[in-house]
């Protein structure tokens, strides 16, 4: 199992936080990586990323796909909870780094 997401769990931080740092292959080119460093270089700059959007863009081979594709979401409510949480990820840096995002 992945330390980083041990270490997370140990210190309490719960599954929604946990399973965006997981990592995970792109089925089309076997790349691993995980949903917040797709969604904070993949995904820069499209306005959906702070929308909740259900899809995933691998980094290295640019393919789009469903989060639901990931193996820990179960149904559309998990894959609803997970994009809504790595929108609110996305949110927080863009206005950390001063970025204005169009909020949903």
């Amino acid at each position: 199992m992945n330390g980083h997401y041990e270490a997370m769990r140990a210190q309490g931080f719960g599954y929604n936080t946990t399973a965006s740092v997981r990592k995970f292959a792109c089925p089309r080119c076997g790349f691993q990586f995980s949903l917040v460093y797709a969604r904070t270089f993949a995904c820069q700059g499209c306005s959906e990323s702070v929308k909740g959007c259900p899809k995933i863009r691998c980094n290295k081979c640019d393919l789009e796909f469903p989060i639901a594709n990931m193996p820990e979401i179960h149904g559309k409510e998990q894959q609803k909870t997970m994009a809504d949480h790595i929108c609110q990820i996305v949110s927080e840096r863009n206005s950390d780094l001063g970025i204005v995002s169009a909020k949903r």
